[in-house]
This record gives structure tokens, sequence and C-alpha cells, in this order.
């Protein structure tokens, strides 16, 4: 996880520092209104792909984080990929040396770039989103199997305790009975030495 951070903090630093170089000779303050609202606009950009492509989806706490860590990843990628671009052709433009025409053009084919790039995202974090949906709900029905097993295997056990007690009270009755017996025998055994001895 720790990688990951590193990883989405080195592309958020190299797109900053593409669009600050390809601003060029611009004034600094004017260099950071350019990166803070490009960065901006590709942050709001890529929530609103996100939210499209999970809409018919189902949140949960994992794919809320999940959405956190896609959405920073992506952001500073779309950075990358379009804002140098816009920033050397809006130097070049503020300077002189493209008119208007040529600037509009280009910012449109970035548009569409950009447009292309979103599309392509919108269908991966769908996927992205369906494939941590499916696993949450395996980890569900596996943990709910295993709760059903470990019931059956408590019942069973149960059972068992409760046969070999049964047994236990049967053979105690049964050695009950004999002991009662011999009792009865050893008295009519009693009885009848008696008889005889009033007999002689």
């Amino acid at each position: 996880m720790i990688g990951i951070l590193l990883f989405i903090l080195l592309l958020n630093v190299v797109s900053i520092v593409l669009m600050y170089y390809c601003l060029g000779d611009i004034d600094k303050k004017e260099k950071l209104i350019f990166i803070a609202a490009g960065t901006a606009i590709m942050y709001v950009l890529t929530n609103f792909i996100y939210w499209i492509s999970t809409k018919s989806i189902e949140i949960t706490q994992v794919s809320e984080q999940s959405k956190n860590l896609i959405t920073f990843l992506f952001v500073p990628i779309n950075g990358i990929l379009i804002l140098p671009l816009f920033a050397k052709s809006y130097t070049k433009y503020k300077y002189g040396s493209l008119n208007k025409t040529v600037f509009t053009k280009r910012g449109i084919v970035l548009g569409v770039i950009l447009l292309i790039i979103l599309i392509i995202e919108c269908i991966y974090f769908k996927n992205i989103q369906e494939q941590i949906v499916n696993m949450i709900t395996e980890n569900i029905k596996q943990e709910q199997a295993e709760t059903q097993e470990n019931s059956l295997v408590t019942n069973s056990t149960n059972d068992i305790s409760n046969d070999v007690n049964v047994q236990n009270e049967v053979y105690t009755e049964g050695i009950n009975t004999v002991n009662e017996t011999n009792i009865i025998t050893e008295n009519i055994v009693t009885d009848a030495n008696e008889i005889n001895v009033v007999i002689e």
C-alpha cells in the first residue's frame, strides 16, 4: 500500500513539473494558477467519470477506498497526458507565436483525446468496481458456508454427546436392575435358609 501511495505521489510530482516546465517564462503566479486549475479540472472529470461508471453498482466500504485510490491515481495520469501539451500551446499563444485559430484547434484536438481517454477509463472503472463487488460477495458466501458447516459440526457433536448420555443412563439402569435382582435373590435364599432352620 505504501508503494502505491508513493507511486501516486511521484505521478503528481511529474505532472506538476511537466506543466511548470511547459509553461516556459510565464509569471510564477500564473503558472501556479494554471497548475492548480488544470489539476482541479482533471480531479472533477475523473470523479465524474468514476461516478458515471459505477452509479448502478452498490458501493461498499472497500469499494469506497478503491474509489479514492483510483481517483488519485488517474488524476495525475490524465494530467500528464493532456495538461503539459495544453500548457505548451497556451505559452506559445500568450507570447504570440501561435495564432488563436491554431490554438483553438489544438485545444479541440486535446479535448477529443481527453474524451477518448475518459471513455476508456469509464469502462475500466466499471470493471474494477464489479470485480471488487464480486470478490466481496464471494467472501460473504464463503463465510456463510463456513458458519453453516461449523453449526452442523456443533449439532453433530451435541447429538453424539446426547447418545452417549442416554447409553450411560441405560447402562446405569441395567446395573441397578441387576443389583436389585441380586438383592431379591439373596433375600429369597436367606428366607429359605431360615425356613429350613425352623423346620429342622
